[in-house]
């Protein structure tokens, strides 16, 4: 990690421009060349493995993914950092207000700066735990060809091709640059089938292998009619050989066809120039477009534990199964023949397997145009106005979902060859036989595929004017006067999603998660700032240098006719007693306006991980369901009917229904970060920064964790009297078998509210340092050794959603509360030698050890804890001649495979394949071969 030069004129983190204006928030750089070395696709690839990064959505997230890649500065979220690229606004991918790293073109990326802490004062909204601003090349001449080809070095799979040119000249005169730039990248996925540790999904308490309850053959359930019999209580599987129902019941390996690597085909263009007219006025423009492709893939899709209507005399019922439904139903044997109409609730888990696995596929296109003009003004005062517009388009589409209505439908059948009601072309549907039992024109009949758009719309303008104040305001004991950034923005976002009819409406297509009703929403900010650095002190004893900086930023939010005003601020300043070491400090008030998802969202039903259900199995008993203060009974209470308590399910592959929407009556979220570092150069070519942080998150938009209800309510340390409490009240079973899985769950309530908290804070250390030939006597020929650092002590990371929640200390652990790992340390160290046309290099990167949170589950002590993990990834370039530049690298040179926690310890979205995916390399060595022709 390289840092930033001591005297610049333009720096992350302030508007001021003046000569030798430097920011006083810790800010560390990552160059060109660094980010080169392990020759990334993208810009997650690098920037999750820096000790300041947390790994967010990206290549590893299959079940979760939007079809992006995103990045997230101390955990707080992505939608908390701010993204930039030349100090402006990318317009966000999608209604959380996150941007698609994936649109910045990577091959003109000269510089990425990360600074710690807010900075609402300086950009607006959502920096909140930091900006990471991806500085582009300017002025760049001639062609530049590169071009990488990778893959797995044992399997030779996730296979990756980059291919990037690059053309840009100066105008006559040199009043000016155009660069184009053009770009394709493919990457192959990878399933989980490809790897033996994840071939099975393993349960995180047991360790033995788990599955889903949608299965095949397909297993039945149905409640107790009057008269009925007991003797059928719980889940129940065909077995094809007998037509009789059996226990127990087999459940599914889903894990095979999941994706451990999402693909990605992309094709980008840039486009970048400047006009100098003449001192007053320098146009510039921007054009950036980015097409890509990202799939997901999910085990075959199935009922799902819906209950249908089925006829007891369906032909495809065998008829030892027909007369136990009928005993369990009370149906007279005299009835319990083929062709009876009477309908019995039928709880169906059918997976068609058949049909093949489930695929989501995004498409999004991103489109950004900035035009500008800037220049002098007079007494040194200069002037940038810009207006940017940026359109990303987000297509997604379904493949062999499946549709309900027509299960419904296709199972209320009298005859093998007509339904009920014969419309649409009605197939019936057999469920009752084994793999194969279901014909391509059962199939075709109840297929589905759904279609999700999404749009969003970014105009930003802003007017900046930036000077000093002249030395009749000047600190009688500095040289330079005051200097000032004056700016006015607007901004305006409107964003929508448009389903098709099938996803309108809760669980129509089969599988799917949750419902995307139709939303949109629009808000404006207006605001204007202003940035005072007052030099106090110059070059007098112990005070080479001595800065005041501060600042105020005035935002008026609107949205849906409703109006308010808030502002942030910052005050900080820099003290350098000698040249080679300086202390800087910052205390800032940052504020983050709720997204539109967050204001707009229907409220929908989707999943969320559970090992245990409290109620499962033996953990409840028949014979204290009626005894007030005890678990049964307020699992009874709560909606676990009394015939299955002593023998409810656990949760169908670790996974249960949890209800979530938007809240139109957020405001916005505030946070006070604090800053206190230095930096030190004690001798030519060594900068060492150590910087302490700290962020506090009020009114954070938040929602409890489906841990933090289930544990209010069953857990007797939060509820002792097992009595039914409000948290209780938001626990939505299925009301035929008392599980939280099926249509018929609502599932756990987790409702947005500005009432949580989060906090962090820890210290960052980074140094860098070049030996040069002959530094210590050694001789050039041996070359030169450039060694970089960055490492990252959290000392603190808590969050509490609600007042009612635990406030949750995630620090060091990892569960479904608290997501992927949460680590207290991590750092990389990057050495590279130069000798003659050779630059050899490696780069080690570590993450301490982890453990899972303590939350009352008992999970295998082998998967509750994950050590620490080293990586070392290696580096060698040759500049065969001026023009050709050959590279090849091979990240995790060791093989070091991932750590095994089993498929239910952490979130849907952060643990998949029996491990965390985005946060341990899952495929094993990777190698890339690259060439470089630039003329």
């Amino acid at each position: 990690m390289a840092q930033e030069t001591i005297e610049v004129v333009q720096v992350t983190g302030t508007r001021i421009t003046e000569p030798g204006t430097t920011s006083n928030s810790p800010i560390s750089s990552v160059t060109a060349e660094e980010i080169q070395t392990a020759q990334p696709i993208a810009v997650e690839d690098f920037f999750k493995s820096l000790p300041a990064a947390v790994p967010a959505i990206g290549p590893g997230t299959n079940n979760g993914t939007g079809g992006a890649a995103t990045i997230d500065l101390r955990g707080l979220g992505p939608n908390r950092t701010l993204v930039l690229v030349n100090g402006r606004r990318l317009v966000p991918f999608n209604l959380n207000g996150t941007v698609d790293t994936n649109a910045i073109p990577l091959a003109l990326v000269s510089r990425v700066d990360l600074m710690t802490g807010g900075a609402s004062v300086v950009y607006g909204a959502d920096a909140v735990s930091g900006v990471v601003n991806f500085k582009l090349k300017r002025n760049f001449t001639g062609v530049d060809l590169t071009t990488s080809y990778g893959a797995t070095a044992d399997q030779r799979d996730a296979r990756r091709l980059r291919t990037d040119l690059t053309v840009g000249a100066n105008l006559p005169d040199n009043r000016g640059n155009v660069v184009l730039s053009a770009g394709k990248t493919i990457a192959d996925p990878v399933m989980q089938g490809a790897r033996a540790y994840a071939f099975t999904s393993l349960n995180s308490v047991t360790g033995a292998p788990i599955g889903s309850a949608t299965t095949v053959p397909a297993a039945f359930s149905t409640s107790k009619g009057a008269g009925g019999s007991d003797a059928l209580a719980g889940a129940w599987q065909i077995n094809p050989a007998t037509g009789a129902l059996v226990q127990p019941v087999q459940l599914y390996n889903t894990n095979p066809v999941n994706y451990y690597a999402t693909g990605l085909e992309r094709n980008q263009a840039t486009a970048l120039g400047n006009f100098k007219f003449n001192a007053h006025a320098e146009a510039y423009a921007e054009l950036f477009y980015t097409s890509s492709k990202v799939g997901a893939a999910l085990a075959e899709t199935g009922t799902a534990g819906s209950t249908f209507n089925v006829p007891i005399g369906n032909p495809f019922i065998p008829a030892p199964a027909r007369q136990q439904l009928c005993a369990r139903r009370g149906i007279p044997a005299a009835s319990c023949v083929e062709g009876n109409p009477a309908l019995v609730p039928l709880l169906v888990n059918r997976r068609f397997v058949e049909l093949g696995p489930r695929y989501f596929d995004f498409d999004t296109t991103t489109r950004q145009a900035t035009l500008g003009i800037r220049g002098a003004l007079t007494l040194d005062w200069t002037y940038d106005a810009y207006w940017s517009r940026g359109n990303a388009d987000q297509t997604g589409i379904r493949r062999n979902w499946g549709s309900q209505s027509r299960v419904v439908q296709a199972l209320n059948a009298l005859s093998t060859t007509a339904c009920v009601n014969p419309a649409n072309g009605c197939v019936p549907l057999n469920v009752f036989g084994a793999v194969g039992s279901v014909t391509p024109a059962q199939l075709g009949f109840i297929n589905l595929s759904a279609q999700l758009r999404q749009a969003v719309r970014q105009d930003v303008g802003m007017l900046l004017f930036s000077g000093d104040l002249g030395n009749g305001l000047a600190s009688p004991f500095a040289t330079q006067p005051v200097s000032v950034a004056l700016s006015l923005e607007q901004r305006k976002l409107l964003a929508y999603t448009q389903s098709d009819a099938a996803l309108q409406v809760q669980g129509e297509v089969l599988g799917n998660g949750a419902t995307t009703p139709d939303r949109s929403g629009m808000f404006k900010l207006k605001e204007y700032a202003v940035e005072l650095l007052v030099p106090l002190v110059k070059d007098k004893p112990l005070m080479r240098t001595l800065n005041l900086e501060l600042g105020f930023r005035q935002t008026n939010l609107s949205n849906t006719g409703k109006s308010r005003d808030y502002g942030s601020w910052k005050y900080g300043g820099e003290w350098a007693p000698v040249q080679s070491l300086r202390f800087r400090g910052m205390v800032q008030k940052a504020t983050r306006a709720p997204n539109v998802n967050e204001l707009f969202a229907p409220v929908v039903t989707g999943v969320a991980n559970l090992a245990l259900d409290p109620c499962q199995g033996n953990r409840i008993n028949q014979a204290a369901s009626n005894t007030v203060g005890t678990l049964s009974n307020l699992c009874r209470l709560t909606g676990v009917p009394q015939a299955d308590i002593g023998s409810l399910p656990a949760p169908s592959s670790s996974t249960i229904s949890r209800q979530s929407g938007g809240n139109p009556a957020l405001g916005p979220e505030q946070a006070r970060t604090r800053t206190l570092g230095l930096v030190w150069e004690p001798v030519p070519k060594l900068a060492l920064t150590v910087d302490y942080y700290k962020i506090d998150i009020d009114n954070a938009i938040a929602s409890p964790s489906t841990t933090d209800i289930l544990d209010g309510c069953y857990s007797t340390s939060l509820n002792p009297g097992l009595v039914q409490t409000a948290l209780c009240g938001l626990i939505g079973r299925n009301s035929i078998n008392g599980t939280l899985n099926g249509i018929e769950a609502k599932g756990v309530q987790t409702a947005l509210s500005n009432l949580g908290t989060q906090n962090t804070s820890g210290v960052d250390v980074n140094a860098a340092y070049r030996l040069s030939p002959g530094t210590f006597g050694v001789d050039a020929k041996f070359g030169s050794i450039e060694l970089s650092g960055g490492f990252n002590q959290v000392q603190r990371f808590h969050f509490r959603p609600t007042p009612a929640s635990i406030d949750r200390n995630c620090l060091g652990f990892y569960s479904v509360a608290c997501g992927g790992p949460n680590y207290k340390r991590k750092f990389s160290q990057r050495t590279t030698w130069t000798v003659g046309p050779w630059s050899i290099g490696y780069n080690w990167r570590y993450v301490s050890a982890v453990n899972e949170e303590p939350g009352g589950t008992s999970f295998l002590p082998a998967f509750a804890r994950i050590p620490a993990y080293h990586y070392v990834d290696v580096s060698v370039a040759w500049n065969a001649s001026k023009m050709l530049r050959l590279n090849v690298s091979v990240n995790n040179v060791a093989n070091k495979p991932a750590p095994i926690v089993g498929g239910s310890i952490g979130t849907a979205v952060t643990n998949s394949g029996n491990t965390f995916p985005q946060y341990y390399d899952a495929l094993g060595r990777y190698v890339t071969f690259g060439a470089t022709l630039k003329f």
